[in-house]
């Protein structure tokens, strides 16, 4: 049976979901959305299928959050048509196939707080991986992907005080092991990041490490890129005044700009 395509009602504690998900604390939100816990079922499934890609991200597995985002992004337009698109190709070659939403007109309603939600988490990742397409002067653009990918670490893990960088996470079975702080899972998470606006490229390598510098030297410039961005969200179109950012990449944004 076809579900109506009015505005679903959402229970108080999806409400908490949302709200954990606006700040980043994905983790509290898959507790809050566990077996039994969920007032509605598509608003459940649907928050869910974020908190898991926001995982997935903050693991260093870029596609797989970009793959799971569209999932979420298809269900809303499934229940809600008139929920606007994004018409383009994927951006900077990102993997077609995917449904991407588009910002409808804001308004003060939960529902409204969903699609902004999934707007926002693809958004950014639009914008990333368009970073990762670029050519930037001054830097290979090896090492520049190795930069992007520090300042994922940094705003997802590092400086995200509501997860944390080694409570297990889990959800439907599913672990999620996020990036440790050593070479090999900055270069894991590299790799995956250069891939998708360059799919036949190779692995980064401890090469790329070394001539960075290593952890500090990454660390830094890492720093000074983020000191350059505007204040998050970073989208890749600007944001409504009410869209919120993740708790870890405005700390992280923070840090940057008082060093």
């Amino acid at each position: 049976m076809r579900r109506s395509s009015a505005t679903p009602t959402i229970a108080a504690g999806d409400l908490d979901a949302i709200g954990a998900l606006e700040s980043g604390n994905w983790r509290a939100a898959l507790r809050m959305l566990g077996p039994g816990r969920v007032g509605d079922a598509y608003v459940g499934a649907n928050l869910r299928t974020v908190a898991r890609a926001m995982a997935y991200r903050a693991a260093g597995d870029h596609s797989g959050a970009w793959a799971a985002l569209g999932v979420a992004a298809a269900s809303i337009v499934r229940v809600r048509p008139g929920i606007p698109l994004v018409r383009s190709s994927a951006p900077g070659g990102m993997p077609g196939g995917v449904v991407r939403l588009a910002l409808p007109p804001e308004h003060d309603g939960s529902a409204y707080r969903i699609v902004r939600l999934v707007w926002r988490e693809q958004s950014e990742l639009g914008r990333l991986h368009r970073l990762a397409a670029d050519r930037p002067s001054g830097m290979p653009q090896d090492r520049h992907i190795l930069v992007l990918a520090f300042i994922e670490y940094l705003s997802w893990l590092e400086l995200d005080l509501e997860t944390g960088l080694t409570e297990p996470a889990e959800d439907e079975g599913q672990v999620f092991e996020l990036r440790e702080r050593r070479r090999d899972g900055f270069l894991r998470s590299a790799t995956d990041l250069r891939h998708l606006p360059l799919p036949r490229a190779g692995s980064m390598t401890k090469t790329v490490w070394d001539r960075a510098g290593g952890y500090h030297g990454l660390r830094r410039l890492a720093l000074l890129e983020l000191g350059d961005r505007p204040e998050p969200p970073w989208t890749d179109s600007p944001a409504p005044a009410s869209c919120p950012a993740r708790s870890g990449a405005r700390l992280a944004w923070m840090l940057a700009r008082a060093s």
